[in-house]
């Protein structure tokens, strides 16, 4: 009788952790939205978080290099 309780609560305890993490992405692409700018380094670790596991990155180029990248290739 204990394996399949243990189980049962193997279940609940992660689907809490996936719905955990769902709600604190939806809280961060919210709060990114509302920024408006993707560029700037992240405010908190919710974002930074989301921006982690969403995988956005922002690269910033320099005016004085030269750009090298032709996007028609």
């Amino acid at each position: 009788m204990d394996i399949p309780l243990f189980i049962v609560f193997l279940a609940l305890f992660l689907a809490g952790a996936v719905l955990m993490t769902y709600v604190l992405l939806i809280i961060g692409i919210r709060t990114e939205d509302r920024r408006m700018n993707i560029t700037a380094p992240p405010r908190n670790l919710i974002e930074a978080v989301t921006r982690r596991l969403l995988g956005v990155r922002v690269r910033h180029h320099s005016d004085t290099e030269p750009h090298t990248h032709d996007a028609r290739r």
